[in-house]
């Protein structure tokens, strides 16, 4: 589980400096690497990513969005600066009002005017980045990219952008979980995936290390539950698991002597 983490962190810190890089060199399309523009993507690309999803879960999350790659360095970086090495997150009920409000007004704001479009430009974690890359690092105007940063749109998508890192240093993918309409869309795909991080009853001991390392909060130690809508298949709660009960299968586990588990209704 430990090197799978790794092959994540490695190909989703590759998919930012190449994702930079083609914005550096003048790429105009961020569709060149299949990422889930929700204004520009093509119906291909769309339909792929669904499909892994469904598969595999929200892999797109945690290795192709550049804006989930940011986070991820910003809690990283939190955890250190704050001394806590084994982790504080917690679990959390997922907003799903929250995420259906965000997905309508983005709804409202792609079939309206250019204004009204404004707004899918500061939800789209792949067009805010897109965006901000742009305006950084290949600046139109003769001054530069501070001129272009006091308009309106380019201040706004900073200011959006910087309080999304603000929230991953207080609670990991914070953004991804409530707000962003991309990952609310795969999440309610990845749900109902064939594979899946399930955690095993007969080895768990709910020691909480998991709960504390999984910085979208979804997972519950106490009841061994992870909610697949918000998971973002980081494999944090994986690679800390002293006792391996975290396995990436098909299905839930099931208890092998089910008739020992102790139900609300039983005296303690």
């Amino acid at each position: 589980m430990k090197l799978l983490r790794w092959i994540r962190i490695v190909l989703s810190v590759a998919v930012l400096i190449v994702t930079t890089a083609l914005i550096w060199l003048g790429s105009t399309e961020p569709s060149w690497l299949l990422t889930l523009d929700v204004l520009r993507v093509s119906l291909g690309a769309l339909v792929g990513w669904l499909a892994v999803s469904m598969l595999l879960g929200r892999v797109y999350c945690s290795t192709a969005c550049p804006i989930g790659t940011l986070q991820d360095a910003v809690a990283w970086l939190a955890k250190r600066v704050q001394h806590r090495g084994h982790g504080f997150y917690r679990y959390e009920c997922g907003n799903w009002r929250l995420r259906i409000i965000t997905l309508l007004l983005l709804a409202v704001s792609m079939t309206g005017d250019s204004a009204y479009r404004r707004i899918s430009l500061l939800c789209d974690p792949t067009s805010l980045y897109y965006n901000v890359s742009t305006y950084m690092l290949t600046p139109n105007s003769e001054g530069g990219w501070w001129q272009q940063l006091l308009g309106g749109a380019a201040l706004a998508m900073m200011i959006v952008l910087a309080a999304i890192m603000w929230m991953a240093w207080r609670g990991g993918r914070t953004f991804c979980n409530t707000v962003c309409p991309v990952g609310t869309v795969l999440g309610g795909v990845s749900q109902y995936s064939l594979m899946q991080l399930d955690i095993d009853p007969d080895l768990c001991v709910a020691c909480g290390a998991c709960e504390r390392e999984c910085k979208a909060g979804c997972v519950s130690a106490g009841q061994h539950t992870i909610d697949h809508s918000r998971c973002v298949m980081c494999w944090n709660c994986a690679a800390s698991c002293p006792n391996h009960a975290i396995k990436y299968r098909q299905g839930r586990h099931r208890l092998t002597t089910p008739l020992l588990r102790r139900t609300s209704s039983q005296p303690a």
